[in-house]
């Protein structure tokens, strides 16, 4: 999977809006102001991007034809190899991003004790925003008394592929990276209003949510 990051124009733009504030090192004194600043910063950013897989799937499928049906009340189910089979590998490439979203962010994620300061984070979430079928390399074998895949099969596969993407999201890193990202964008901005790096902390409130751009 390919990780694609850009964090340093985010930074530079958060950089930018913070401008003005203080960096002396220390705590601002007005720890009320010094707040209402922060959360207008970062209410400011509405959707932080942090990171982008692309990801690469080989969706496969084969089956053997079969007949079903009822004779004399009984049910039936058997296979007809003798009529052949169907494969198929269809390569699909996706895109996943991950972001955080400020909606909803205000003064109550945000704690502040002396000089130190202490911000809690939606967790990241998740779209996978794009979804394309390698059509030119889509491999198949079908059976010479065996008709050929419809397009709604193809449809079909497709979207199960998209799907057994969504899944397998818990079992990446892209939650921790994006978590990462984030904080390495916002410590730099907390900074620039006079906290010194040993007394931020970001949490995170561990809510991921997983959303499929249609």
């Amino acid at each position: 999977m390919k990780k694609v990051f850009w964090l340093l124009a985010t930074l530079c733009w958060l950089m930018t809006a913070c401008s003005g504030v203080s960096d002396n090192g220390q705590a601002p004194q007005d720890g009320r102001d010094t707040t209402a600043v922060l959360v207008t910063q970062i209410q400011q950013c509405s959707r932080l991007y942090t990171a982008e897989y692309q990801v690469h799937k080989i969706i496969t499928h084969d089956d053997v034809l079969r007949i079903e049906g009822q004779l004399t009340g009984e049910d039936y189910d058997f296979e007809l190899p003798m009529l052949g089979d169907r494969k198929i590998a269809i390569p699909m490439d996706a895109t996943l991003k991950a972001y955080i979203d400020f909606n909803g962010f205000s003064a109550k994620n945000v704690q502040r004790n002396g000089h130190k300061i202490a911000i809690t984070l939606p967790d990241p979430q998740v779209t996978l925003t794009s979804s394309k079928i390698d059509h030119r390399n889509v491999k198949k074998y079908v059976a010479l008394l065996r008709l050929d895949f419809t397009d709604e099969e193809l449809t079909s596969y497709e979207r199960q592929g998209r799907q057994a993407i969504i899944n397998a999201i818990p079992d990446m890193d892209i939650i921790e990276t994006a978590r990462q990202n984030a904080t390495r964008i916002l410590i730099p901005m907390i900074e620039q209003m006079g906290y010194n790096e040993r007394d931020i902390t970001i949490n995170f409130s561990k809510d991921m949510v997983v959303r499929v751009k249609e």
